[in-house]
């Protein structure tokens, strides 16, 4: 080739090669833009490095609340006394917590009950310290605890819209936040059980970090700019409470997203508290095969999260939380079968596409009732949402008693089927149901208006 050829040709090999990592790197950089687009918000980027330190202290009050029921007590009916505890009045409180979210700030909010979150975890730690703390104690704070919570959900919920706005960001910022909450379910548990063995931290070393944690949340909240403004008028809280629910109820897309959120929660979800009975009796894999299981549906709920994150620009959201409702279900009837049948191989997969599926489909959810809703009651109806949600560690129970009666992997199975079979079905029969997020949210009851 001659040397007019050589310059007017390709350029040279060293030169390409440049070109493609540079591509590469540009793409890569463009994916990782658009999967945490909503972090560019810089309130948004505060509340949820601030709530880092939230889900982190829920996860690690866990671990250390069901250890020391079972020390406190030596038998297991004071787990499920504490877990009902903190249970109860996120049913009963809920929906007043979305009353508060709508008639004061919701930054206000957030700071009140971040604040007593910590001054709990800080009173369980000086009752260890001092050694006082008895099973009572426990089930008191549980239950003062629950009753925080049902104040701070819908808040935060409801806070969202408020500083990313309700378009595809929303759906973005929402995912993130499941995405949050997927990786510290994956090490918070883990940090817990390692402290708790070091002699100089131990269960009240943890509920000081606990303490700590919250402290960080309060003051992450305290930094963010915008209040969450007010939207409801002061009106009794029995009347607010009644257009709450008198919002949703005239509102088809939100009754059936409500449902759609609470059935495979409650019925395919308790899949997870199945678990150990699964690895350690149908699988027969014991300890280390029971944190395998565990690991690939966590896995596979932080890659799901992420994924509805990337893909918070689809325009068919309904569409897609549709598949990703029957894909669940699929893949727990898979799951179900091969641990039916002591296979262990081909059921790790199930588990993290059961884990992808469910997590994306409850972010689309949450994403969808939101667009659906006006801003002036977004409180209430997150209210509403919260309670429904709060309802599902009681179902654990009757199918628990159902996995004692035919087989857990039986069981499973059939939850799956159920789930798969509803989420279609409420698709197929709910004319409008694939128009979700895609039209303008329904207006709010002339009585709701300021």
């Amino acid at each position: 080739m001659s040397g007019s050829d050589a310059r007017s040709g390709d350029p040279p090999a060293s030169e390409s090669s440049r070109e493609a990592p540079r591509t590469l790197r540009d793409r890569g950089r463009a994916i990782v833009n658009r999967t945490f687009e909503s972090l560019q918000e810089p309130d948004f980027r505060i509340l949820w490095y601030g709530f880092i330190g939230s889900w982190v202290a829920m996860q690690m009050q866990q671990v250390a609340r069901g250890y020391l029921a079972y020390e406190l007590t030596g038998n297991a009916l004071a787990l499920g006394l504490v877990t009902m505890a903190m249970g109860l009045p996120r049913i009963v409180l809920s929906p007043i917590g979305g009353v508060l979210a709508d008639r004061f700030t919701k930054r206000s909010v957030l700071l009140y009950t971040q604040a007593a979150l910590g001054l709990i975890a800080l009173f369980q730690a000086l009752l260890l310290s001092f050694h006082l703390m008895t099973i009572e104690w426990l089930v008191v704070a549980g239950f003062l605890q629950g009753t925080a919570f049902s104040f701070n959900m819908p808040a935060r919920q409801a806070y969202l819209p408020a500083v990313v706005g309700t378009g595809d960001k929303l759906a973005n910022a929402l995912a993130l936040n499941n995405a949050g909450m997927n990786l510290t379910r994956v090490l918070g548990p883990a940090i817990a059980g390692v402290l708790i063995a070091v002699p100089f931290v131990n269960v009240p070393g943890i509920f000081y970090i606990i303490a700590v944690c919250y402290i960080w949340v309060w003051w992450s909240v305290y930094r963010v700019k915008n209040p969450g403004r007010a939207e409801a008028n002061r009106r009794s809280i029995g009347q607010s409470l009644g257009e709450g629910f008198e919002y949703v109820f005239k509102h088809p897309q939100l009754l059936a997203l409500m449902s759609l959120g609470f059935v495979p929660l409650a019925i395919g979800m308790p899949y997870i508290s199945l678990m150990p009975v699964i690895a350690l009796h149908d699988l027969q894999v014991g300890s280390v095969g029971l944190g395998l299981l565990l690991s690939a549906g966590g896995i596979g709920s932080l890659c799901g999260t992420l994924g509805v994150a990337y893909y918070a620009r689809y325009p068919r959201k309904a569409f897609l939380q549709q598949i990703l409702g029957v894909v669940f279900g699929i893949t727990l009837i898979g799951f179900g079968f091969f641990a039916w049948h002591g296979m262990i191989l081909p059921a790790l997969p199930c588990l993290f596409v059961a884990g992808l599926s469910g997590d994306a489909y409850m972010a689309l959810n949450s994403t969808l009732i939101m667009m659906s809703t006006d801003k002036s009651i977004y409180g209430r109806v997150m209210g509403v949402y919260m309670m429904a949600q709060s309802i599902r560690p009681m179902t654990v129970l009757p199918i628990s008693a159902i996995a004692d009666a035919i087989g857990t992997s039986l069981t499973v199975l059939g939850c799956g089927s159920v789930c798969a079979v509803f989420v279609f079905g409420v698709a197929a029969l709910y004319p409008g149901y694939r128009d979700i997020g895609r039209a303008e949210p329904a207006t709010a009851l002339a009585s709701t208006t300021p």
